[in-house]
C-alpha cells in the first residue's frame, strides 16, 4: 500500500509540474505578445507626433532658387531662405538638386547661411558650393532647392 500511495504522489507531482509549465508558457507568450503590441503602438504614436511637428514647421520656411554660378569648373548656387512665421526660428540647411539641360539628375549639394536664427519674415541668403567633377559642373543647367530636415 505504501508504494501505491507513493505512485499517486509522484503522479500528482508530474500533473502539477505539467500544469505549472503550461501556465508559465501561456503567461510568457501573452506577455511577449502584449509587449510587442505596446511597443508598436508607442512607436506609431511617436512617429505620428514627429510627423505632425515637421508638418507644423514646413509652412514656416520658404526657400527659392536665386542664381546658379559656374566658374573655373565649380558650381555655386544661391538660394533665399525666408522665415514666413511670426516667431524666431533656427536657420536650416538647404539642399540643391542639380540637373542637366535634358532634366537628368546630376547630384545634390547642401549649404546653410551664416545666421543661426531667423527673425520673423527675415530672409537669409544661402550659398551652396557643389563639389562636383569638372565634367559634371559643366553639365549643370538647372537646380531645385528644398529644406534639409536634420
Amino acid at each position: 500500500m505504501p508504494s501505491k500511495s507513493f505512485e499517486e504522489v509522484l503522479k500528482g507531482f508530474f500533473w502539477g509540474l505539467g500544469f505549472s509549465l503550461s501556465v508559465i508558457s501561456i503567461g510568457t507568450v501573452y506577455t511577449l505578445n502584449m509587449a510587442a503590441h505596446v511597443d508598436k503602438g508607442f512607436k506609431e504614436s511617436l512617429q505620428l507626433k514627429v510627423m505632425n511637428s515637421i508638418n507644423e514647421l514646413t509652412p514656416s520656411y520658404e526657400v527659392s532658387l536665386s542664381e546658379i554660378f559656374k566658374e573655373n569648373g565649380r558650381v555655386k548656387i544661391t538660394a533665399e531662405l525666408k522665415n514666413t512665421s511670426s516667431e524666431e526660428l533656427y536657420a536650416v540647411e538647404v539642399i540643391a538638386s542639380t540637373f542637366d539641360s535634358n532634366g537628368k539628375f546630376i547630384g545634390n549639394c547642401t549649404g546653410k547661411g551664416n545666421e543661426i536664427t531667423l527673425a520673423p519674415k527675415e530672409i537669409s541668403y544661402v550659398e551652396i558650393d557643389c563639389d562636383f567633377f569638372r565634367l559634371q559642373s559643366e553639365k549643370v543647367h538647372s537646380a531645385k532647392v528644398k529644406i534639409k530636415w536634420i
